[in-house]
C-alpha cells in the first residue's frame, strides 16, 4: 500500500488534511507561474508555491516526484520539484525521479534551474552529479556552449567550485596551445571531465567546449566555437551560430549591421519559439521563415493571434490542437455550457498579457470538440471573430442563469473566480437552483491561480474548482475534482500519472 493510499483511506481520520493537501499541490503543479496575475503580487504567488510543494513533498515523496514529472505539470513546478527534492534528505525508493524532471525540461529552463541551485547554494553530491552528467554527458553540448555560454559557466563553476574551475580552464588553454600534460593533470581532466561523457570522442568534444565556456584563448577547432570567435570580426563568418547569439555577437562588435541581416543568416536554424515570435519581422526584412504551426500549443497560438491576427492557418491548427486536447475527456454526446469569463481581469498581469483569455479560449475548444452539444456563454468580452477580448464587468450569475436555461446536463464555469456586477450573486443564484430541484453539475477551471485565495477563487464556496495552465493539464484537474468528490477514488488516477503502480 502506498503513503498516498493510506493517507486516502476511508479510515484515516486525516484523510481531509490529507486530500486538501493533494488539491493544493495540483493547484500549482499545473497553474503557478510565479508571477504576478491580475490581483496578486509575485510574493502571494511564490509563498503559496512553496509551501503546496513543502506539504506535498512531506505526504508522500514517491508521488510527489511522478506528478511533477506527468504531462499536466508546468515546467515551473517541475524546477521546484528537483529544487525540493534535491534540498531535502534522498531516499533509496528516489530512484531516477530527479533525472526525469530535468529531462522533462527545457534546455534554457533546466539551465534556470541550475541557477536557481547556485542562488540558494544547494550543492551536494546529488546536484554535482546532476549538472555534470546533464551538461557534459550531453550529445548537444558544443551547440549549448554558444547558446547559452554564460549560463553553463555558472552551472559549471557551481559544480565544480571556483577553484577546480579555474584550474580546469588552465588545464585545458594548455591543451589547446599543443603543451603536453603531466600526469596530474590528466588525471584531473579524466576524474572531473571525461568520466561524465559517454565515449571518447564525446570526451574530446566536452574538453573544448568547457574550454570555450570557461573563457579559455583556443585556438579552437569544432565549427561553433570557431564560428563565434571568427563573427567578431565578420559577421557573416557566423552563419552557423544560433540566431540569439549571432544577434549578440552583432550588437557589440557589429552596431553598423542591421538585425535583419543576423535573421537573412540564421533563418534555417530558428528555433521552433523563435520562428513564430520572429513573423513580423521576418515579414517587414522580407526574410521568408517557415513555421510548422502544429508544433505550438493551443495557448501560445491564440496568443499569437492576439499579437498579430486571426488566420485560416491559425484557425484550422487550433482546430486540430482541439480535438488532440478532447481526446482524454469522456464528454461523447453529453450536452454541455460553458460559462466563459472574458471580463477585464482576464488579461492577465503586465509580464503575461493576454494569457488568462488565451487559456479561456484553448480549453473552451477542447470542451466543444469533446462533447455532443455545447453552449457558450460569456461574462463580458468584446468578440473579434474567434478571439474575444477582455473587457467589461464579471456578471457570473446573469451567465449561470442563461447556462441552466440551455438544459445541459454539465456546465462548466472558466474563470478566474472574482465576481463584482454583483459579488456573491453566483453563490445565490447556485443555491437557489439546487433548492429548486435543478441537479445538472456545475463545475469550475480556473486559468489563474490566486494567492489570498489559498490558491483558488471559486465563484462560489462549495463549487468543484480546478485550475488548468493549457488543455494537456486536464486530466490532472480532473484528479483534483475527483479528490474534492471522492478522495479514495482519486487515488489510482493519481497513480498513473505519477507513473507509480496501483496496488491495494
Amino acid at each position: 500500500m502506498t503513503e498516498i493510499t493510506r493517507a486516502l483511506s476511508a479510515d484515516n481520520p486525516a484523510r481531509a488534511e490529507a486530500a486538501a493537501t493533494v488539491v493544493r499541490f495540483l493547484d500549482v503543479a499545473v497553474a503557478a507561474t510565479g508571477r504576478a496575475s491580475f490581483y496578486n503580487t509575485r510574493d502571494e504567488q511564490l509563498a503559496l508555491e512553496h509551501d503546496a510543494h513543502r506539504a506535498m513533498i512531506a505526504l508522500d515523496r514517491r508521488l510527489y516526484a511522478g506528478l511533477v514529472c506527468s504531462p499536466g505539470a508546468t515546467d515551473r513546478s517541475r524546477q521546484l520539484g528537483v529544487l525540493h527534492l534535491l534540498d531535502t534528505p534522498a531516499r533509496e525508493d528516489d530512484g531516477t525521479a530527479v533525472y526525469d524532471a530535468v529531462a522533462a525540461l527545457t534546455v534554457p529552463r533546466r539551465l534556470k534551474l541550475f541557477g536557481l541551485l547556485a542562488e540558494r547554494r544547494v550543492n551536494n553530491a546529488r546536484v554535482r552529479r546532476l549538472i555534470l552528467r546533464s551538461v557534459l554527458g550531453s550529445g548537444s553540448l558544443e551547440l549549448w556552449s554558444v547558446r547559452y555560454r554564460d549560463k553553463l559557466a555558472g552551472a559549471l563553476r557551481h559544480a565544480w567550485g571556483l577553484r577546480l574551475s579555474g584550474i580546469l580552464r588552465s588545464i585545458l588553454t594548455k591543451r589547446l596551445a599543443g603543451a603536453e600534460l603531466d600526469p596530474k593533470e590528466r588525471r584531473i581532466l579524466a576524474l572531473e571531465l571525461d568520466r561524465w561523457a559517454p565515449d571518447p570522442t564525446d570526451a574530446a568534444v566536452a574538453r573544448e567546449c568547457v574550454a570555450f565556456v570557461l573563457g579559455a584563448d583556443g585556438p579552437y577547432t569544432l565549427p561553433l566555437p570557431v564560428a563565434y570567435r571568427a563573427a567578431r570580426t565578420d559577421l557573416d563568418a557566423g552563419a552557423a551560430l544560433p540566431l540569439e547569439t549571432l544577434e549578440g555577437l552583432r550588437g557589440r562588435f557589429h552596431p553598423d549591421e542591421k538585425p535583419a541581416r543576423v535573421l537573412e543568416l540564421t533563418a534555417d536554424r530558428l528555433t521552433v519559439g523563435q520562428r513564430l515570435a520572429g513573423q513580423r519581422q521576418a515579414e517587414r526584412a522580407g526574410v521568408e521563415v517557415e513555421v510548422d504551426l502544429d508544433r505550438y500549443d493551443a495557448v501560445r497560438l491564440y496568443l499569437y493571434a492576439f499579437a498579430t491576427g486571426m488566420t485560416d492557418e491559425v484557425a484550422a491548427a487550433l482546430d486540430r490542437r482541439a480535438v488532440a486536447g478532447a481526446a482524454g475527456l469522456d464528454l461523447a454526446g453529453r450536452r454541455i455550457a460553458l460559462v466563459l469569463d472574458g471580463s477585464a481581469s482576464m488579461r492577465g498581469g503586465a509580464d503575461q498579457p493576454l494569457r488568462p483569455i488565451a487559456t479561456v479560449l484553448a480549453l473552451r475548444d477542447a470542451l466543444r470538440s469533446a462533447s455532443g452539444e455545447c453552449h457558450d456563454v460569456w461574462i463580458g468580452g468584446a468578440p473579434d471573430g474567434r478571439l474575444v477580448r477582455p473587457a467589461g464587468a464579471t456578471a457570473a450569475a446573469e451567465a449561470l442563469v442563461a447556462a441552466l436555461r440551455t438544459g445541459a446536463e454539465l456546465i462548466v464555469v472558466i474563470g478566474d473566480g472574482y465576481e463584482n456586477a454583483p459579488a456573491g450573486r453566483f453563490a445565490q443564484v447556485l443555491d437557489a437552483a439546487h433548492t429548486l430541484g435543478v441537479a445538472v453539475p456545475v463545475v469550475q477551471l480556473s486559468p489563474v491561480l490566486a494567492a489570498e485565495a489559498g490558491g483558488l477563487r471559486g465563484y462560489a464556496p462549495d463549487l468543484p474548482t480546478a485550475p488548468v495552465h493549457r488543455p494537456e493539464a486536464l486530466e490532472l484537474a480532473w484528479c483534483r475534482l475527483m479528490l474534492a468528490a471522492d478522495p479514495a477514488a482519486a487515488v489510482p488516477a493519481l497513480l498513473r500519472l505519477a507513473h507509480l503502480e496501483v496496488t491495494g
